[in-house]
């Protein structure tokens, strides 16, 4: 096949760790597929995930950021009581 097509093959050379190489080829044996089957899987779904977490932490940023500049113009005072704090300024008896 030829590059660019959505099933595009490379031929590469890997250097793995011998146990990690050793469990790869008993998963193909069976599954009754290619060590490069279940090499390329492993790979693309450790990169959808890191990507996913990526996107996660992004949206947890702009959530965070978001919430911040909500109460940014409350008094602190303000914002504890929001936040269900209320501390009575201390009196002398």
């Amino acid at each position: 096949m030829k590059n660019g097509t959505k099933n595009a093959t490379r031929r590469t050379t890997l250097t793995m760790p011998v146990r990690a190489l050793a469990a790869a080829e008993r998963i193909a044996r069976k599954r009754k597929v290619t060590l490069s089957v279940v090499v390329s899987e492993a790979l693309e779904k450790n990169l959808r995930a890191e990507a996913e977490a990526k996107r996660d932490g992004e949206r947890r940023v702009k959530a965070w950021e978001a919430y911040r500049q909500s109460f940014q113009r409350l008094s602190d005072k303000e914002q504890q009581a929001l936040n269900g704090i209320f501390m009575d300024e201390r009196t002398d008896r």
